[in-house]
């Protein structure tokens, strides 16, 4: 309960206006956080959302509701996981085709390489190092191949670990292939981060494998967020759903990095 349980009493426009709030300041909210919080039903906080939405206040999502305004937007990783999902599936079928039998691979915590994840658990002979606990529950859970993953502190916003403890256990591992992505990526700023934290991870992981695929949707596409991963020169390929328009194509064809268009361009 907020305040108490004062927040039970509101009115429902008063509800709605703290439900802004909290969206604006957290970037992302839960339906059934929203319910402990005001004492209410989840009908009546979609009902409040979409409200929100109708307004253009946010973006409401199965489970919840998000924004994408702010250099340090990160959004809880249960709304990110049911966002543009036929994306990231034909993403994680092109990533899946391009790892051969032994592959030793870094995978970060992001939801798209988790959809990269779902589709190597029958593969036997793979090594997968990783700071995401849902890539690790998964990939554990099918009892195929072997999995490390890293130590540190758990970031349950991401469901990720982070941190020094993290970072010093996977800076004692090479990979021969890492599928990273990230909050946004822009030809003068390279690629970011929502956080310092995550983004530490993602750049060390770039640094310590031999072959380094970008993978992201054309959404992450000219978006600058807070922390700097590293610039396209650290990148040999990117794997993206579809370029929106012939700039990225040229871009990425004059760096000498490899794309792999996973659907048809709308």
């Amino acid at each position: 309960m907020g305040r108490g349980g004062a927040s039970t009493a509101l009115l429902a426009p008063e509800r709605r206006s703290e439900i802004l709030s909290l969206v604006r300041r957290n970037k992302s909210v839960l339906v059934k956080d929203l319910c402990a919080r005001f004492g209410v039903t989840g009908e009546t906080i979609r009902k409040d959302l979409t409200l929100l939405e109708q307004e253009g206040a946010l973006i409401k999502t199965y489970g919840g509701a998000y924004v994408q305004d702010g250099v340090k937007n990160e959004v809880d990783a249960t709304i990110r996981e049911t966002l543009y999902t036929e994306s990231k599936a034909a993403i994680g079928a092109a990533c899946a085709a391009l790892i051969g039998a032994g592959d030793t691979l870094f995978l970060d915590e992001s939801t798209t390489c988790l959809a990269v994840a779902r589709r190597l658990l029958e593969r036997e002979s793979l090594t997968v190092v990783t700071n995401s606990l849902k890539t690790a529950s998964l990939l554990a859970a099918s009892g195929k191949g072997k999995l490390v993953l890293s130590g540190g502190e758990l970031d349950r916003k991401n469901q990720c670990f982070v941190g020094g403890g993290a970072e010093d256990s996977l800076s004692a591992y090479y990979a021969d292939k890492c599928f990273v992505s990230c909050r946004g990526a822009d030809r003068a700023a390279g690629l970011t981060d929502g956080s310092a934290a995550g983004g530490r991870i993602r750049s060390l992981m770039f640094r310590h494998a031999k072959e380094r695929f970008l993978v992201l949707d054309h959404t992450k596409l000219d978006k600058t967020h807070f922390y700097h991963i590293c610039d396209f020169s650290a990148v040999d390929a990117v794997v993206v759903d579809f370029l929106p328009t012939g700039v990225w194509r040229e871009f990425f064809r004059d760096r000498g990095i490899r794309v792999l268009e996973a659907l048809p361009r709308p």
